[in-house]
């Protein structure tokens, strides 16, 4: 794990905290031009308690430490959702974190804050130890390396801003979109709509299987989910066209390199809630047919990494 050492925190009043100083420095005149010495006191303490909120935000984050998981694969478009494991060697009780992605090529002055994008929180840092989530937008395709992560807390009282920084190593596979409009290779769109998938066939009944995201109702074994408390769905055999070859030829009709790793990436989503074996061809990569949620992943896993 990375530990934030002292060195590493840095800290700046917040916006109240600068309008705090000003309205101690309006009392501080007043006192100074009536010669009260209760305004003195006043300005005193409220400078003494500036003073301590600034050391107790500070020691709020010095010396935490941070490990990221890999967040587990998600189509472009949807938040990849990165595991935060926030540590404490000294066991000390912390509190309201928040966590930001810091942008690749954000200037690095040292009065300009980077842009950051994503957002997660830490409530509380109890026995030693917490989770937290930090929920990053994805655009494009391929590998999403989380990066530097920004920590920062304005604990207790919201006066100063104490934050610093970790580059944990986790990263998130973006599966392409799953977009177009052609249908399944040698699968017409009322062969589909009639058996309720483009399965191995539609004769004879093969058995039961759990209800996926995606089924047909019209393949819904209702007797048998009467008796359960599971949707499960009919399994076909017979009449079918064996297994399903989605090849990257068959999108030559589509313009761009993405458009029609899109429609494949549409055509394996379909193929498996079907329950279709499938192979995938591309230009330089070959699956043989098969199926399965790690047959999925592996064919959603070349489509992602293809070269563009």
């Amino acid at each position: 794990m990375d530990i934030l050492d002292r060195r590493r925190v840095y800290i700046v009043p917040t916006r109240p905290g600068f309008a705090l100083f000003g309205v101690i420095g309006l009392i501080l005149i007043g006192a100074t031009n009536y010669d009260n010495a209760l305004a003195y006191i006043l300005s005193f303490l409220l400078l003494g308690l500036m003073f301590s909120a600034m050391l107790r935000t500070w020691r709020n984050l010095k010396g935490i430490a941070l490990h990221a998981e890999d967040a587990a694969p998600v189509h472009a478009g949807i938040p990849a959702r990165f595991d935060l494991l926030l540590h404490d060697p000294v066991g000390l009780a912390r509190y309201a974190f928040s966590f930001r992605r810091l942008l690749p090529r954000s200037p690095r002055f040292w009065w300009w804050r980077p842009r950051t994008e994503g957002f997660g929180q830490c409530e509380t840092l109890a026995a030693g130890a917490a989770t937290a989530t930090l929920s990053v937008p994805t655009v494009h395709r391929g590998w999403l390396v989380l990066g530097r992560v920004e920590v920062s807390s304005q604990f207790p009282l919201g006066v100063f801003r104490t934050w610093g920084y970790f580059k944990p190593s986790a990263r998130c596979l973006v599966y392409p979109v799953a977009a177009g409009k052609l249908p399944l290779p040698g699968v017409t769109a009322t062969a589909v709509d009639e058996a309720g998938s483009a399965g191995p066939g539609v004769d004879d009944f093969a058995g039961l299987r759990a209800y996926v995201a995606g089924d047909s109702l019209r393949s819904v074994h209702w007797k048998a989910c009467a008796r359960s408390d599971d949707l499960v769905v009919k399994q076909l055999q017979g009449g079918g066209h064996g297994d399903l070859w989605l090849r990257w030829v068959d999108t030559v009709a589509l313009a761009g390199v993405e458009a029609r790793i899109s429609q494949l990436t549409r055509w394996v989503l379909e193929a498996d809630r079907a329950g279709t074996p499938f192979g995938l061809q591309l230009p330089a990569l070959e699956l043989p047919p098969a199926t399965g949620p790690a047959h999925r992943a592996r064919c959603l896993r070349a489509l992602a990494l293809l070269p563009t």
